[in-house]
């Protein structure tokens, strides 16, 4: 549809003669004629006369135009290119937009899924830690298996009798404690607990699979897939406004 065929069409849909719709917007009839056959352009003054008689906006009178249209015969009417400009500019403000969080779904992405895939995050070592029990101040860290190495008799009956002595001693305080844990704490470590420190040492360690890695990876395909998406959606967009 051309602006002339839409001026003749709202003349009749108001009901209006062409002497009348002149008359309304204050131009000559001759004038809205050619205008209606297309003879002729507006100007931008007797563009926005026709706007006042027919109570549109610009954006509501050239709603039925096509844009290829409108971008070859009429923006040289100062209100209808900024009315393009306008919306060309609000366009590529969405398709920067769009740019900007596809890529950014790229980045998350290839974040997460390499997180999962190289499971640095979530390490997927399950470590053993043993502790025989507490070990009281003043003590050595590793005193339930050094004990022995402390006592310094030389008579040997008497060094016998000690041994067997702190032995049942040890035994009673025996309280095995074994802690499993992803985190790999070294060789050994130590921690406080009531009446004295727990010395743990590493006794095993052995690979354990956790759903958290696969998860990561399927999110990370996912939004791989939709950023990819927002690419495409963006091309066509930009087609739309070239």
């Amino acid at each position: 549809m051309t602006l002339g065929e839409q001026l003749k069409k709202l003349r009749a849909e108001k009901g209006l003669s062409q002497p009348e719709l002149a008359e309304l917007a204050s131009i000559e009839q001759s004038y809205l004629s050619k205008l209606e056959n297309d003879k002729s352009l507006p100007s931008n003054e007797v563009f926005r006369k026709l706007l006042r008689a027919f109570s549109l906006s610009v954006a509501q009178l050239l709603e039925p135009l096509d844009t290829n249209y409108i971008k070859n015969n009429l923006l040289v009417i100062s209100d209808i290119e900024q009315l393009y400009q306008q919306a060309s500019t609000k366009k590529l403000n969405q398709q920067r937009k769009l740019l900007y969080v596809a890529s950014s779904l790229i980045v998350v992405a290839v974040t997460l899924f390499y997180i999962g895939y190289a499971k640095q995050v979530f390490n997927e070592t399950l470590y053993e830690y043993s502790s025989k029990g507490v070990v009281l101040a003043g003590e050595p860290s590793d005193i339930f298996r050094q004990w022995r190495d402390l006592i310094d008799i030389k008579d040997r009956n008497e060094k016998d009798e000690k041994m067997r002595k702190i032995k049942v001693t040890m035994a009673q305080r025996s309280d095995v404690l074994i802690k499993m844990t992803f985190e790999n704490k070294g060789y050994s470590f130590e921690e406080e607990v009531e009446g004295g420190r727990r010395f743990f040492r590493k006794t095993k360690h052995e690979k354990q699979l956790r759903a958290v890695n696969a998860w990561l990876q399927v999110l990370g395909v996912l939004l791989l897939a939709s950023g990819i998406m927002g690419f495409v959606l963006e091309r066509r967009l930009f087609k739309l406004i070239k």
